[in-house]
């Protein structure tokens, strides 16, 4: 049976001449890699500079975005420009968010701001058709393992992060809902939008690496590299499973479970005590 061809594949990459994608890749990637970077050496040092350095990446970068949605013709340069203007904004969001006392009530006000902004984003920005959802019977299959083995080396990963044992009491228990919505909207935010919106400048492969790319950038807002290398290579699993099976359900059920068996994988392998 001959192997179907995806209709990703088949966009027209060609019409953005090479001269103006790359320029235009550029301004999309750098502010905001470089804005999560300068605050990763924030929360090393906590130094203002790096501090003000982070937020002025961070502006620039919205800025160049917003300007390029606004008055650029070509739909395959403001597409993905809108998307990473969206990114930026959940960005400051976790950057400038004030936190308080009550950690459940912070995790709640994050998950629903980022949340609604992909949901409105989604439903006001035309996306680029990349297929009708299909899904195979091996599909619940990965559903149900693929996340067990993802949430050991998450933990892994963190464990890298944390060098002591750290407490897990009911408290945290109470917040794992809000990790399983927050590694959805991740998905929502980083695949269904950003990977989606850029298939037609850069095709699917080229999509993939930029959208896992700042996807593991966006990681290092929590203070994490290990994490955040750990993040480029599940973002390119989340990504490649995304262009398969066309459906944000699908892979945003899978980030979920990973990150709720996170929790129980730390428990197991020690990284987390109760």
């Amino acid at each position: 049976m001959e192997r179907p061809v995806l209709i990703y594949q088949r966009a027209s990459v060609q019409s953005v001449q090479r001269e103006l994608r790359w320029p235009a890749l550029a301004m999309l990637t750098a502010p905001l890699a470089l804005g999560c970077f300068s605050l990763y050496l924030y929360r090393l040092s906590a130094s203002g500079t790096a501090l003000a350095l982070s937020l002025a990446f961070l502006v620039i970068g919205l800025l160049a975005g917003t300007t390029m949605l606004l008055f650029h013709r070509r739909e395959e340069i403001a597409s993905p420009a809108s998307a990473v203007a969206l990114v930026l904004s959940v960005s400051f969001l976790i950057v400038l968010l004030p936190g308080t006392s009550l950690v459940h009530l912070d995790a709640a006000v994050m998950v629903a701001a980022a949340g609604g902004a992909a949901l409105v984003y989604l439903k006001r920005a035309e996306m680029p058709f990349i297929g009708h959802p299909r899904l195979r019977e091996s599909s619940v299959m990965v559903v149900f393992l693929l996340p067990i083995g993802l949430a050991v080396v998450q933990a892994l990963a963190l464990g890298l992060r944390f060098w002591e044992s750290y407490h897990v009491g009911p408290s945290t228990m109470y917040l794992v809902p809000m990790i399983a919505a927050w590694g959805f909207i991740e998905e929502g935010l980083f695949r269904d939008i950003l990977l989606r919106s850029s298939v037609p400048l850069l095709g699917g492969s080229g999509a993939l690496v930029l959208s896992s790319f700042l996807y593991a950038s966006f990681m290092l807002l929590w203070g994490s590299l290990p994490f955040a290398i750990f993040s480029f290579f599940l973002g390119l699993l989340m990504g490649w499973i995304y262009l398969r099976s066309r459906s944000i359900m699908y892979v945003g059920t899978v980030h979920a479970l990973t990150d709720t068996w996170m929790v129980i994988a730390s428990i197991v392998l020690g990284i987390a005590i109760i």
